[in-house]
């Protein structure tokens, strides 16, 4: 589920080379890695600090409700805030020391880029696709931020309910809850049963497909998507 297709470098383009990426602090390991991205799981027990480590920019989602804060470097700017359980930030890149001061875990899953320039767009002056999700399954799916490198959808989909035929660009699934769906990617075929499970992030090529959930529970999931 989470193999991605592995492109020769030259193919890249300049916008995808980078510098060599910050190594998880202990409390972190990666779950995957491609060309594209890394992502990490962070799992701090509360009361629990961490030492000074560095992050590449990202997207960050909570897979718990948690209390931390952190001193950032070279400034010294220390941050103390709340965050709630499946909410999702855009994070620039950064060097700290960070301590859980709540009483919870703090879980996160933190999607880092390995391109280092925003990719050039003409989204101004591009028409509008059709099959866009955010078009095409405006009941179920919702835009949570975009910037000039990525754009965070979030999923909501009853139990029996399916959404018409619709696009995704690449990028990377986040479930935040378990669920069953039924999937049909063009050009057409059999439909494909899966079973999405919950902190289970996973990389998705682009696509085109209809999907419908055939569970019993709500499809809650969080898709950043890369441009």
């Amino acid at each position: 589920m989470l193999n991605s297709a592995k492109l020769p470098l030259a193919l890249l383009g300049a916008a995808y080379l980078c510098a060599a990426q910050p190594k998880p602090a202990p409390s972190q390991k990666t779950v995957f890695e491609n060309e594209f991205v890394r992502v990490v799981e962070l799992r701090v027990p509360a009361g629990v600090s961490e030492a000074r480590h560095s992050h590449a920019r990202g997207v960050t989602v909570a897979l718990t409700a948690y209390d931390n804060e952190m001193t950032a470097f070279p400034a010294g700017t220390v941050t103390r805030r709340h965050t709630n359980f499946g909410e999702v930030r855009w994070a620039d890149p950064v060097t700290h020391e960070a301590r859980n001061t709540g009483t919870t875990e703090q879980r996160v899953l933190r999607v880092e880029l390995k391109r280092e320039a925003p990719a050039v767009s003409g989204a101004a002056t591009r028409t509008p696709d059709p099959l866009d999700s955010l078009i095409v399954c405006k009941d179920t799916q919702k835009l949570i931020f975009e910037n000039p490198f990525v754009r965070v959808i979030e999923e909501r989909v009853p139990a029996g309910v399916a959404q018409p035929k619709h696009r995704h660009g690449h990028g990377v699934l986040i479930p935040l809850a378990n669920s069953d769906i039924e999937s049909v990617d063009d050009p057409g075929g059999p439909p494909t049963r899966r079973q999405l499970k919950f902190g289970e992030a996973g990389w998705r090529e682009r696509v085109v497909h209809a999907v419908k959930n055939v569970g019993t529970t709500e499809l809650l999931n969080i898709r950043v998507e890369l441009k």
